[in-house]
């Protein structure tokens, strides 16, 4: 896909200068610390590890996943979840190239001073409050900063991508919403259904986002937004990450995407609302145990897998975090503009942090 109005230059960008220069936020880079183990994603198959090689990359932030749902296996409660911050403080106190975001100026500080800074997130709210809404502003003091409200089926909240029928929000998740809003959580709506989605920004007194997903209409999966959704989603403010989730990026049903399929995503959500609300959710999660994968997400999910395995469920040449500088210099063939570029890689969530977080 081409975009429709490409970018007038004069002078041909540089990719690693544009890249250097940019704040990357991933806005589902899913782990530091694999769940329950509490130990580093693995090194590559050469030995560096994945810090050294997230800092390489560039990389500037990352929304972590905290808690069980969707990263681990087991129970999923608010016990999990200060299980998984207790890991995370412990690790912040043992490596220094890491930083625990609480505001957006701490993205900046990450920026400045070469380190990755953490954000604490989550997949699926409801089991970490444990139907008590009260749990959300302790939480918060506790230094999470986003918060995504479902995770695939029904639950407290709401409904789930895969959930039929859809019946969106629930009262419950209507006082979700409204507390998140006021301790200065970040609604995340990846996951969420249709319905789900469309209720939650319409009831939202603060911008969201949705973390990791892509473009219904280049890919019809239930995990991806429709026109309608990215509409509502940028009149509201706010950002999609595009994930390089094979089954997700597709152009061609069934063919394992690759970069120009990831950046026809990007360009679609930018010509249909605009540059200001596309941004980076990668999802790469190279910790991913094979059984898991199989016994979890295939077993499990198997409209949501599809034909996809462990070895090919990332785009084909964007399947981890080495990968990233590829984006830049892909985004500039298509034919953004440096400055588009810094937005799409970071400054677009950027932008969202500062308006919804409240230290």
């Amino acid at each position: 896909m081409a975009r429709k109005t490409a970018a007038k230059r004069t002078a041909k960008p540089d990719p690693k200068k544009v890249h250097k220069d940019a704040i990357l936020v991933d806005g589902m880079g899913v782990a530091v610390l694999l769940p329950t183990a509490l130990i580093p994603q693995p090194a590559s198959n050469r030995g560096v590890p994945f810090l050294d090689r997230a800092i390489e990359s560039g990389v500037t932030s990352m929304n972590v996943c905290l808690g069980i749902l969707g990263i681990g296996m087991g129970e999923d409660n608010f016990r999990a979840m200060v299980n998984t911050m207790y890991g995370h403080y412990c690790l912040f106190e043992m490596e220094p190239r890491l930083i625990h975001v609480l505001t957006g100026d701490d993205v900046r500080r990450a920026k400045r001073e070469k380190k990755i800074g953490v954000i604490f997130g989550c997949q699926g709210m409801a089991s970490k409050i444990e139907g008590d809404p009260g749990l959300i502003a302790i939480l918060h003091r506790l230094g999470q900063r986003i918060g995504q409200i479902a995770y695939n089926s029904r639950d407290a909240i709401g409904c789930g991508a895969l959930e039929e029928p859809d019946t969106g929000l629930t009262e419950f998740g209507r006082i979700v919403i409204r507390e998140m809003n006021h301790v200065g959580m970040l609604v995340d709506l990846a996951h969420a259904s249709h319905n789900t989605l469309m209720e939650t920004i319409e009831r939202s007194s603060a911008p969201v986002i949705v973390s990791h997903a892509n473009v219904r209409a280049l890919c019809n999966h239930t995990r991806n937004l429709t026109d309608e959704g990215l509409r509502a989603l940028a009149d509201c403010g706010g950002v999609v990450g595009i994930t390089a989730y094979s089954p997700f990026c597709e152009t061609t049903p069934g063919v394992r995407p690759k970069l120009e399929d990831y950046i026809d995503h990007v360009a679609y959500v930018a010509d249909l609302v605009g540059v200001d609300h596309v941004g980076i959710g990668s999802d790469f999660f190279e910790g991913e145990s094979n059984i898991r994968f199989e016994r979890f997400f295939r077993t499990r999910y198997p409209e949501l897998i599809r034909n996809y395995v462990l070895e090919t469920v990332y785009v084909d040449g964007f399947s981890k975090v080495d990968h990233l500088p590829k984006l830049t210099a892909g985004l500039l063939r298509r034919g953004f503009a440096p400055a588009e570029v810094k937005k799409i890689l970071g400054g677009n969530f950027l932008r969202v942090f500062d308006q919804v977080w409240k230290a």
